[in-house]
């Protein structure tokens, strides 16, 4: 793997398909990666994968009509998002043995995602990946021709900037809630509060409650349609 921010040029006339991992990357990256990938002179495909139906995915309406990028929806099944994974590294090994597509753009940070990566490069692909810098297993980028990390979408343009969220935050967090709720099921936000150690402001960052905060981690998903707000990881984490 080489550690490059520069997508390599397809060799021949094949185009390259831009695949996003939409149950765990914030749509706040598609407009980098789309933005990077155009720099190659080529039109990508791109795609997007989730269970659509699931409130945290919502906010991928607004890039998919800008950027023309399709939205492939599968129901989870359970409390996973395994069904997403598989559709959409299908999709992938597809457009490559059409031959119609060479390069792919991987953007996920889901270790789960290596094995197929690897296989489609031993087929002829060439694979560039993206996965947020924190948050992406070493097996992810090993697997790629080259990787880019990218920054979480929590340090990006909030209103409450700069919000550099310390890691070691981010850890309790995520923590708290596998130790409150282990089988991942909707959390209130005020229990997960009350369990956990979490100040509003600190070095490099502000927000106004622990919402706000949560959701800049870019770890947990959120349920506003009740009374309570509810929380809860973001499958893969």
């Amino acid at each position: 793997m080489d550690n490059n921010n520069t997508i390599q040029k397809p060799d021949s006339q094949g185009r390259i398909a831009i695949l996003f991992d939409a149950e765990n990357i914030s749509p706040r990256h598609v407009d980098t990666v789309v933005k990077k990938t155009l720099l190659t002179g080529q039109r990508p495909i791109i795609r997007a994968y989730a269970d659509f139906s699931r409130p945290h995915t919502r906010s991928w309406e607004a890039p998919a009509r800008r950027h023309g990028l399709r939205t492939i929806h599968q129901f989870s099944q359970g409390s996973g998002n395994s069904s997403s994974d598989f559709l959409m590294m299908y999709d992938a090994f597809k457009l490559l043995h059409s031959g119609k597509v060479q390069h792919f753009v991987i953007v996920t940070h889901d270790s789960d995602f290596a094995t197929p990566i690897l296989l489609i490069r031993q087929s002829g692909g060439y694979v560039h990946g993206y996965g947020e810098l924190g948050r992406t297993p070493e097996a992810l980028p090993e697997a790629c021709d080259t990787f880019t990390n990218i920054r979480p979408a929590s340090q990006k343009g909030h209103r409450e900037s700069p919000n550099q969220l310390p890691m070691s935050l981010i850890k309790n967090l995520t923590e708290a809630c596998r130790e409150l709720s282990p089988d991942n099921q909707w959390l209130s936000l005020s229990k997960l509060g009350q369990s956990v150690e979490a100040p509003l402001q600190g070095e490099g960052y502000r927000f106004k409650n622990l919402s706000r905060m949560v959701k800049a981690t870019g770890a947990f998903e959120t349920d506003e349609t009740r009374a309570n707000q509810y929380v809860r990881l973001v499958s893969g984490l």
